[in-house]
């Protein structure tokens, strides 16, 4: 067909093209949303004029609109590389894939070049979608998936930014610097990987940690969390704060448990061991805290004796000083209360 003419067809399907787009966007983003992968982002584009009248000269091969088969694209970017291939396997369940268009590129990557490229898929929907009425629209137009890592998108990016998209283009002396690069992207993918699967296992792990071994696990949100969740005397005492201070508990979520990591550090509070004996040590005078405190039947985190504790290390001071440079790097309390917070503390202990 000729170029014009299929530039016509673009043209009088645009309003079809947005559609599909928004449709789909929202699809996948449904689809990913059931599984356990949160995927960094979900995007969509449909092809420019512009751009599809250089691809039509370029080809030179298309005799219908139909045949060009990203006008419409998606592009699905995770957060970890292994992720790639578990929204593969989504994409492959949930649409009908054209092999003959579609291509894993990362496969497809000779050893010696540089590059890091994606998982493109061209698909249309299933039969027994695409008779939905609300899909009715897109039956058998083609569309193109891009599944990419985060890294993966940032390579992308920026080598399309620099303007070269193969190896010989590329100026000798610069060559090795793009290898070197593309494969420190690739280790830094890995590595993140590795990260995630590390602190999942630690998650797994701390609690039965905890108990037996306390003083090998550090103070961080993780341990804080568990602890906080589970410890038999974080609970006595967070029932007895409760009780005097007229408060309701729940479970800490780890905005709280982040939160209680940097107070405990400031003084020095490394280990679960070392909570755990500050917090039997210091009981009487969380309790003392607790009772000047009108709860009003309001709902806090498990862990407020955590919280009070930050308050009474500072307290045993002794320095009115110290105690309000403790409230002003940590923003306890509102900023024109810290000075008369600073002097109930100091006459607390």
């Amino acid at each position: 067909m000729e170029r014009e003419k299929l530039l016509e067809e673009y043209e009088s399907n645009i309003d079809l093209f947005r559609e599909l787009a928004t449709s789909m966007d929202s699809l996948v983003n449904i689809l990913l949303s059931s599984s356990a992968i949160k995927p960094h982002s979900v995007t969509c584009r449909v092809k420019e004029r512009s751009s599809l009248a250089k691809k039509i000269d370029k080809k030179d091969k298309y005799q219908d609109i139909s045949e060009v088969t990203d006008i419409v694209g998606l592009r699905i970017i995770s957060n970890y590389s292994d992720e790639v291939d578990e929204i593969a396997k989504i994409i492959e369940s949930e649409f009908c894939i054209d092999s003959s268009n579609s291509i894993d590129k990362r496969a497809a990557l000779d050893p010696d070049r540089f590059g890091y490229l994606s998982l493109h898929y061209v698909v249309s929907l299933k039969p027994e979608r695409s008779c939905l009425v609300e899909y009715r629209r897109f039956k058998e137009i083609k569309f193109e998936i891009q599944i990419r890592s985060i890294l993966q998108h940032t390579w992308a990016e920026i080598e399309h930014d620099i303007g070269y998209k193969s190896k010989i283009e590329v100026p000798k002396p610069i060559r090795r610097k793009f290898s070197r690069l593309a494969g420190l992207l690739e280790l830094a993918d890995d590595q993140f990987v590795q990260i995630r699967d590390d602190l999942n296992e630690y998650e797994k792990t701390v609690q039965t940690t905890i108990k037996t071994t306390p003083e090998k696990i550090g103070i961080d949100t993780i341990s804080i969390y568990e602890y906080a969740n589970n410890s038999g005397v974080v609970k006595e005492i967070d029932m007895d704060v409760a009780k005097l201070a007229n408060l309701k508990l729940k479970p800490l979520d780890k905005d709280d448990a982040s939160r209680h990591v940097k107070y405990l550090q400031f003084f020095g509070v490394e280990s679960i061991s070392d909570l755990e004996n500050e917090l039997s040590k210091n009981k009487e005078y969380i309790l003392k805290r607790a009772q000047d405190i009108e709860g009003d039947n309001q709902t806090v985190s498990s862990g407020i004796s955590i919280f009070y504790l930050h308050q009474i290390l500072a307290a045993k001071t002794l320095d009115r000083t110290e105690i309000l440079g403790f409230l002003n790097k940590m923003s306890l309390s509102l900023e024109e209360d810290r000075e008369s917070f600073a002097e109930y503390l100091s006459n607390l202990i």
